[in-house]
């Protein structure tokens, strides 16, 4: 090469050199206003249409007119439509090499979600051969009838009555009758256990101890009758009167009742009197309306409550008089409140103190919401990243953990309906959700798999003692369906110590 087109290359590349600071430095003496939701042009959010694999021209166009014409920095506030993800939302400001690297990380984002969109599912993200991805089906039914008073908060209780023993027996009622058939043989017949006389009512809640007490179930009438029954004897071992019971749970040998008008009963069980236990039972009353659910923690120590308006109530068993003050922020006082009725409670058997809480509201919607109790109930400021309300179209009836997965299992009940806006008489919009099971990775949340079970509205469900299989109410249909969801955890094989120790 020539001396003369030596120097004119690198004249070349001197002058671009200049040129690419003198934008740079010119470039963080300009500044930019804040870009928020309230601003006429918002940014897109990552995978909608607005962005590409490459940004769209009118987004760059906008954006370098903003940038050349204002009198300040660009900030990205935490309202802003971009989702709280650590390079985003710690960005207060940008110089002119954050400007690019912004426009590449929701380039990237926008590639990844179309990407994972347009994959079939198992092919992006790999489930593990438990995992309800693999295991859903339906095994069978069995004829299941919820008799009628005609007062709809007895006919309507929050839980249909079924438990599920750790005999793996499964307890329901058909009319006046109380039945037990065990679930080693799905097509096995149902053995009564016990009739109801008209003095008693209709059978109201049905709910089985734990696994120190696998033949154990009680009875709950809508007359206040409340019974213990051990299974493998079929017969009652102790009986008493409870005004308007309308939820359960046992903590080992302790039974606690939640009824009608908001109280809440601990009944120690293992007192040999019935009117000496009734007497010993401690009674605490906080909630302004019918409880709908309890849930005991695994550690033994709090038991969750929900009501018919939404309010869910944490309670210390070492201190039983008064609720402990968890949840969100409301007023100077920390709050667990949902929209629609409490219709489902859970506790997570593996990760943290994890409390999820379903409802059903009166539009036919529902929402998930997850308490993590070790930062008072409210973990948005510790972990921004992890999801605390998951809202849906379909009532919440049931929820359940798998223990050998980080799985969640909600059911769903009746729908929110559209209607659709049109010169032809055109049928409504139906929830996708409505009538169905679902599954979730906890705690992100995602979603795993989706099936619909019924034709009619899900009323919840028990969880077999294995962890395996689900049982739902469906009363409409006189239908109890049994479903399998989670396969059976097989554990890694180990290598024997001559394959790990083989000398090459």
């Amino acid at each position: 090469m020539s001396m003369k087109n030596s120097l004119y290359y690198r004249k070349r590349t001197l002058s671009t050199d200049s040129v690419e600071a003198t934008d740079s430095k010119r470039l963080r003496r300009l500044s930019t206003q804040t870009i928020g939701d309230d601003a006429s042009f918002s940014m897109p959010s990552p995978g909608s249409s607005r962005v590409g694999s490459t940004m769209d021209a009118p987004f760059l166009d906008e954006l370098s007119r903003r940038v050349q014409r204002t009198p300040t920095r660009p900030r990205i506030s935490t309202s802003s439509s971009f989702p709280r993800s650590a390079p985003l939302s710690r960005a207060s400001s940008m110089d002119s090499e954050g400007f690019h690297a912004l426009i590449r990380s929701a380039s990237v984002v926008s590639d990844g979600r179309r990407k994972r969109d347009s994959m079939a599912p198992g092919e992006m993200y790999t489930f593990k051969e438990h995992s309800a991805f693999h295991n859903v089906k339906s095994v069978n039914s069995i004829d299941y009838s919820a008799p009628s008073t005609g007062d709809a908060a007895t006919d309507n209780p929050a839980a249909p009555p079924i438990g599920w023993s750790h005999s793996n027996a499964l307890v329901f009622g058909r009319g006046n009758r109380v039945y037990h058939k065990t679930m080693a043989d799905t097509e096995g017949v149902a053995q009564q256990l016990t009739k109801l006389t008209s003095g008693m009512g209709i059978l109201r809640l049905v709910h089985c101890a734990g696994v120190d007490q696998p033949n154990t179930v009680t009875l709950a009438m809508s007359g206040g009758l409340m019974q213990i029954w051990d299974i493998s004897a079929r017969q009652s071992v102790r009986e008493w009167k409870v005004k308007g019971p309308s939820a359960m749970a046992f903590n080992g040998a302790l039974l606690t009742v939640g009824d009608e008008k908001g109280a809440l009963r601990h009944y120690d069980t293992r007192v040999s009197e019935t009117a000496k236990m009734k007497d010993q039972a401690k009674k605490v009353t906080r909630h302004q309306g019918r409880i709908t659910a309890l849930a005991w923690s695994r550690d033994g120590n709090f038991v969750a409550s929900g009501d018919q308006n939404g309010v869910i109530l944490m309670w210390d068993i070492r201190k039983p008089r008064v609720p402990v003050e968890v949840g969100e922020m409301v007023q100077r006082r920390r709050k667990m409140q949902h929209v629609g009725a409490i219709t489902a409670l859970a506790w997570c058997p593996w990760f943290g103190k994890y409390l999820v809480s379903g409802d059903s509201a009166p539009d036919c919607t529902g929402t998930i919401r997850i308490w993590d109790m070790s930062f008072d109930g409210d973990s948005s400021a510790k972990y921004p990243e992890r999801p605390t309300k998951l809202e849906l179209d379909a009532q919440v009836t049931s929820l359940h953990f798998s223990p050998q997965i980080n799985e969640l299992l909600s059911t769903h009940g009746a729908g929110r309906i559209t209607e659709v806006p049109s010169l032809f008489n055109a049928e409504p919009l139906h929830a996708r959700m409505r009538n169905s099971i679902a599954v979730h990775q906890f705690p992100s949340m995602r979603h795993v798999t989706t099936a619909p079970v019924a034709q009619k509205g899900v009323a919840g469900s028990v969880l077999s003692p294995n962890g395996q299989r689900i049982v739902l109410a469906v009363p409409e249909e006189a239908q109890l369906k049994v479903w399998d969801v989670w396969g059976k955890f097989r554990e890694a094989k180990q290598k024997s110590l001559l394959e790990t120790c083989i000398i090459r």
